[in-house]
């Protein structure tokens, strides 16, 4: 009867214990509005999460709660877009939380996305750079040209309807078929062949949609991250969506061991440029195995959702139409197009800006964490506290850009003839790719090129039909 009651009063003690800390706490952020079952669990915005609608979700939240409001135990979201270039400013006490752990793998070895000490993450971003600005790659512009040829190819091979035949294509699937294979081509110098065999060959895009959710999901609790690394938990996930994982991790690190050692390959291209700045061999295959993923969906979110808005849109897609046409009849225009060229035409820069700002590709929470009380939009942030960006509002900010912020308006950008306003439109649109922070993404200047070049090469063979293109 003593154990018993030992153990008992023990169980009290624990249980005790718990509900004051949890109350404590949810104490320290009362002063800051939010869901009432959000200010005691994590499930409130884990079970978001998994849901597929957080940005949809939290949109919401926004207009109702105001510019902060609280969403976790620990956790703040932030909408005003001022606020948020202020958090992530290139200088200044903050810095990344343990959301980021998720993009370490499950390896010892820290990449450029779960790096959270400022000064290492400074020090292998330069080692990074050179090879993603395509200064130290000879066959940057060639890649993406031949891929979005493919993409043509497949167009005209497969999905062209006639009179007799209604053949339609899904976008969003091709559009990543073609970044796969432009990405796997630059990172690892094989071409996954996607395009030509018009199937997800490796399986990643399988994998990506398999597992990006349950990961952002388990982020809200880092500490979850060491079941991921249990056998148990392992052995229960579906082999069928972590074979492409598995995949691209073993090709990673194939093509990374062949550029260290005394028989290693030298080669000008992006993991070259990589080795030949200073990076470590056990690094070197985590940065590759991350490229494929985060440099494939995002972009190919960017083609996606711009698309689908300019198809919907027909007098922004007459326009376009209409200044490709031009330039080509004008010698303006090479086949392919340069990026030099294509940046000289005022209406397609103003759709890229446009389809990145009403859809972002990239809308996680990228939650930002400082040792000192803050105060934002107003409302004081304790030490310690997750404080992440609601995208959405942000972009769709109406005293930045206007009261039709909600709609996709091309021409916003071209009408825009105040300076400091026009400014201002950039440099939050310019958040999409973290920018200027120092967390700015490696792969901006590579995505614009395809971002370039792909509509005005699919514009300028099929404008005839922009819907046979798009479904």
């Amino acid at each position: 009867m003593a154990l018993i009651s030992l153990v008992f009063t023990a169980a009290c003690l624990l249980l005790s214990y718990a509900v004051a800390r949890q109350y404590a706490a949810v104490r320290r952020l009362q002063h800051i509005p939010g869901p009432t079952a959000a200010a005691w669990s994590p499930l409130w915005l884990i079970r978001r999460q998994l849901g597929g609608r957080i940005t949809r979700d939290l949109s919401e939240l926004t207009k109702k709660y105001g510019p902060v409001y609280r969403v976790a135990p620990n956790w703040v979201v932030i909408s005003d877009p001022f606020e948020v270039r202020r958090v992530w400013a290139a200088r200044g006490p903050w810095y990344r939380g343990q959301w980021y752990d998720m993009f370490r793998f499950n390896q010892p070895v820290d990449t450029v996305l779960s790096l959270r000490d400022d000064a290492a993450h400074n020090a292998l971003r330069s080692k990074l750079l050179p090879g993603y600005s395509g200064k130290d790659v000879d066959n940057l512009h060639p890649v993406i040209d031949r891929r979005i040829g493919d993409l043509v190819a497949l167009i005209e091979r497969k999905y062209l309807s006639t009179e007799k035949e209604f053949r339609p294509m899904d976008l969003a699937q091709k559009a990543q078929f073609m970044t796969l294979d432009i990405i796997s081509e630059l990172a690892v110098g094989r071409c996954f062949d996607c395009l030509t065999e018009d199937r997800d060959t490796y399986g990643q895009i399988l994998s990506v949609t398999g597992s990006v959710p349950l990961m952002t999901a388990m982020a809200v609790v880092p500490s979850t991250f060491v079941l991921l690394q249990s056998p148990i938990v392992q052995a229960m996930l579906p082999k069928e969506k972590m074979e492409g994982v598995m995949r691209m991790m073993a090709l990673a690190q194939e093509n990374a061991a062949k550029r260290y050692g005394p028989d290693k390959i030298e080669a000008r291209d992006m993991l070259g440029s990589f080795v030949s700045h200073g990076l470590p061999h056990s690094n070197a295959w985590l940065e590759t195995f991350g490229q494929i993923g985060a440099g494939s969906d995002t972009t190919a979110t960017a083609i996606r959702m711009t698309m689908v808005h300019l198809i919907t849109n027909p007098g922004s897609y007459a326009k376009l139409q209409t200044e490709i046409d031009k330039a080509v009849r004008n010698g303006k225009v090479s086949s392919p197009i340069l990026d030099e060229e294509a940046r000289q035409l005022p209406y397609l820069q103003a759709v890229i800006r446009e389809g990145l700002r009403i859809w972002p590709p990239v809308a996680g929470m990228m939650p930002k964490l400082c040792d000192t009380e803050q105060v934002i939009s107003g409302v004081r942030i304790p030490p310690g506290t997750n404080v992440c960006w609601e995208a959405i509002s942000v972009l769709h900010n109406k005293d930045i850009f206007g009261e039709d912020a909600e709609c996709f308006r091309p021409d916003r950008w071209l009408e825009e003839k105040d300076a400091d306003k026009r400014r201002a439109m950039e440099n939050i649109q310019m958040l999409t790719f973290g920018t200027s922070s120092r967390w700015e993404c490696l792969g901006k200047a590579m995505a614009l090129i395809e971002l370039n070049k792909t509509f005005v090469e699919v514009s300028q063979r099929h404008h005839h039909c922009p819907a046979c293109v798009a479904y």
